[in-house]
C-alpha cells in the first residue's frame, strides 16, 4: 500500500501524545493527553459557546477548567475528547490535512478490539484519513531499537508493562505488570515532602513532573557519596526546597518498594517483573530475550536506571544480558512506528478506507486482532 505522503505516526500514553511524520527521526508534536473544558459552575446560564484546550493550554488554566484525561492506563475511556486530541494534532500541530495522510497508530498492549473497531471509525468516518495502521507501544519500541525479538520494558505515567515481543507480535501470556509507575512515583514524592516539612508540598502538575525528570537518579548499588546525594530544587516563587531524600528515595522505589514504604506493598519489583516475564517463555528463547531487553516510557530516562537494572537481573540469572538503551527513551515507541510505516513488509498490515466501507468490522478483526 503506497502512500503519496508521509504518514502521520501517533504515539497515544496515557501521560503524552507524541505526533509527527513517518519521515522524521523525531515527533513533531509532544502534548498532555488531557483535554480542560470550562468549569459550568462558575459560568453563566444560557451561555452556550466556550472554548476547548487541549495540552499544555489546559494545563496552564488548570484551576478554571474541568479536566479530562481520555486515555487511562493504556485505554480510551472518553472517545468525544479523544477524538478532540487528534483532531488538534492534524490541524494544530502538524497542520496537516488528515484526508491525505495515512496514520499509523500506537495503542496501549491491554487494548481490545472493540477499542480498535473504534478507533477505525473515527479515523475513516469523521476524519476521513485513506489508510490506518493500529500496533502496540511495545512491539512498536522494538523496531525503533532496531530489533523485532526482545523484552520491552515500558515505564510509563499510568502503568509499567513488561512484554516479550518475538519477531513484532506479542507474547500476551508473558505479559507482567509492576503495579508501580509515575502516579505512584509522584505521590510519594509529594507526601515525602509533606511530612518532611509540613508545609512544603508541590500542587503543580508541572512542577512536580519537572522535579521527576531533573532530580531523580539510580545508583548501582544504593551507595552515594553526600555532595552526590545532596539535591535542591528552586520553585517557580523562587524558594529553594531540599530534594535529597525524595529524588534518591523516589527511583529506588522501583527497585526495592517494600523496604523504602516500609510496609508490604503489592509493587513488584522492576528487574524480578523482567525475569518473571522471560521465564514464562520457551528456553531456546530466553537468551534472545535478555540480549534484547528495550526500556521505553517517560520513567526510562532516569539516570542510572539502565545499568542498575542489568546489575540486578545479571544478579539473579547469573549470565550476561544486553540493554538497549536510547538517549530518548520516551519517544522510543514513535520512532518504531515511524521505522514500521516504511517497511514494505508491513504494508499488509494497514486498512485502507475503501476496505473498511467494503468489510467493516471484520477486516479490523482480520488484521489487528
Amino acid at each position: 500500500m503506497a502512500f503519496e505522503k508521509p504518514a502521520v505516526v501517533l504515539d497515544n500514553g496515557s501521560y503524552y501524545i507524541k505526533a509527527g511524520f513517518a519521515c522524521d527521526n523525531h515527533p513533531v508534536a509532544i502534548f498532555r493527553s488531557m483535554v480542560g473544558r470550562p468549569n459550568f459552575s462558575q459560568r453563566s446560564l444560557g451561555q452556550e459557546y466556550y472554548d476547548i484546550f487541549i495540552g499544555d493550554e489546559a494545563i496552564e488554566r488548570v484551576e478554571d477548567l474541568e479536566l479530562c484525561h481520555p486515555i487511562v492506563e493504556g485505554r480510551i475511556v472518553h472517545w468525544d475528547n479523544m477524538e478532540k486530541i487528534w483532531h488538534h494534532v492534524f490541524y494544530r500541530e502538524l497542520k496537516a490535512a488528515p484526508e491525505d495522510r495515512a496514520v499509523i497508530s500506537a495503542c496501549g498492549p491491554t487494548v481490545d478490539i472493540t477499542e480498535k473497531i473504534k478507533c477505525c471509525e473515527i479515523f475513516f468516518e469523521t476524519l476521513n484519513s485513506p489508510a490506518l495502521c493500529i500496533q502496540p507501544q511495545c512491539s512498536l519500541a522494538m523496531y525503533g531499537s532496531g530489533t523485532t525479538t526482545g523484552l520491552c520494558v515500558d515505564i510509563g505515567h499510568a502503568t509499567t508493562d513488561v512484554i516479550p515481543i518475538f519477531e513484532g507480535g506479542m507474547m500476551k501470556y508473558a505479559h507482567m505488570k509492576t503495579n508501580l509507575a509515575g502516579v505512584q512515583i509522584a505521590d510519594f514524592i509529594k507526601k515525602s515532602l509533606l511530612d518532611r516539612s509540613g508545609s512544603h508540598t508541590i500542587k503543580s502538575p508541572s512542577t512536580l513532573e519537572d522535579v521527576i525528570k531533573n532530580c531523580l537518579y539510580v545508583t548501582r548499588n544504593c551507595a552515594v557519596t553526600r555532595k552526590q546525594y545532596l539535591k535542591k530544587y528552586t520553585l517557580p516563587g523562587g524558594e529553594e526546597i531540599d530534594v535529597s531524600h525524595e529524588a534518591f528515595m523516589a527511583s529506588e522505589l522501583l527497585f526495592q518498594p517494600d523496604l523504602v514504604k516500609g510496609e508490604a506493598t503489592d509493587f513488584l519489583p522492576l528487574h524480578e517483573a523482567v525475569i518473571t516475564s522471560a521465564l514464562k517463555c520457551d528456553d531456546e528463547l530466553r537468551l534472545e530475550l535478555y540480549n534484547n531487553i528495550v526500556p521505553c516510557g517517560g520513567l526510562a530516562t532516569i539516570p542510572g536506571l539502565n545499568e542498575r537494572l542489568e546489575l540486578e537481573i545479571v544478579k539473579q540469572v547469573d549470565k550476561p544480558i544486553a540493554i538497549l538503551s536510547s538517549p530518548e527513551a520516551y519517544a522510543v515507541a514513535w520512532l518504531g512506528g515511524a521505522t514500521f510505516a516504511g517497511l514494505g513488509d508491513a504494508q499488509k498490515m494497514w486498512i485502507s478506507k475503501k476496505q473498511f466501507e467494503e468489510y467493516g468490522e471484520r477486516i479490523v478483526r482480520n488484521k489487528f486482532l
